[in-house]
Parts: structure tokens; C-alpha cells; sequence
């Protein structure tokens, strides 16, 4: 996988994926997301995501899982789907960042915020209304057999 090439630009019409972890991502219903899905983490501006339409669900549920960890309420649940163009329509940007640690990915890109988020601070009013308006654009796909490593749910689109 080390030697795939991507297009660097990433195409309007593109998939941008994202896992969903429970229960830290979801209302506490698990019927959907929670408003700040699309937060980025503590000292950064950026919310890591995938170019579906370069990869498969299968090497994404397979990475999902290497990252769950139950203790700390991360355990994976499904994926959030958007287009690259849904980001770009609220004013924000997803660039291709592929990885080559901790794991090799080649399929990785950001979402970047003109806002790092601070730990303990809140978030400005626009880059919060940004979060939630990406929120309630993604298509929410809960996979129905989370510990098989296949993909047994509804076609991710």
C-alpha cells in the first residue's frame, strides 16, 4: 500500500469518511451524532479523515478497530460520510495528509479549521456552528455486526 498515489488535490465530489466510536460519538440514543463529531481534538485544527473513494470499507473497519479502545469509551461503531464539497460549502478545507505512522495510510486527509482548539476553552460561536452544521450533513451508517471484519451493513454512499 506504501507505493499508492492519490491525486493531491481532492475532487469536490469526493467521499470523506470518518469513523464513529461509541459511545463518545453518539447521542445517547445511538440513533445519531453528537454535535461535536467534527471537533478537533485538544491543540489542533484539524479532524482526521479518509478518501472513500480511493480505498474500501474494509481496510477502514480494519483500522477503526486497531484504534478502538473500550476503556477509555471509544469503541467502534460505524462510519460518517460527507462530501468533500459539504466541508467546503461551510467555509473549511480538507487536504490530503496520507501517513506513514502509526500507521501506514495512504487514504488519510484532514478537515482544517482556521480555529486550534484549547483545552478547557470554547470554542468561537462560527467554528462551533461549522461542527454542527457538518454534523447534521454527514450520512450516519451504524455497522450491525461491529466485531465480524467485514463489512455486513447498507452500501456506504
Amino acid at each position: 500500500m506504501e507505493d499508492i498515489k492519490l491525486p493531491k488535490i481532492i475532487a469536490d465530489n469526493e467521499k470523506i469518511i470518518r469513523v464513529i466510536y461509541s459511545p463518545i460519538n453518539l447521542h445517547k440514543n445511538k440513533q445519531g451524532l453528537n454535535n461535536n463529531f467534527y471537533r478537533p481534538p485538544a491543540d489542533s485544527n484539524e479532524v482526521s479523515v479518509n478518501r472513500f473513494d480511493f480505498t474500501d470499507v474494509g481496510f477502514l473497519k480494519t483500522l477503526a478497530k486497531r484504534f478502538q479502545n473500550p476503556e477509555h469509551r471509544r469503541v467502534y461503531f460505524g462510519f460518517a460520510i460527507l462530501d468533500a464539497l459539504d466541508i467546503r460549502t461551510d467555509e473549511l478545507e480538507v487536504v490530503y495528509s496520507p501517513l506513514t505512522e502509526p500507521v501506514v495510510n495512504p487514504f488519510h486527509a484532514d478537515i482544517v479549521f482556521e480555529h486550534t482548539v484549547k483545552r478547557g476553552e470554547q470554542l468561537p460561536a462560527e467554528v462551533s456552528y461549522k461542527i454542527k452544521q457538518l454534523t447534521q450533513k454527514a450520512r450516519f451508517y451504524e455497522d450491525p455486526q461491529p466485531d465480524k471484519d467485514d463489512w455486513n451493513g447498507e452500501e456506504l454512499v
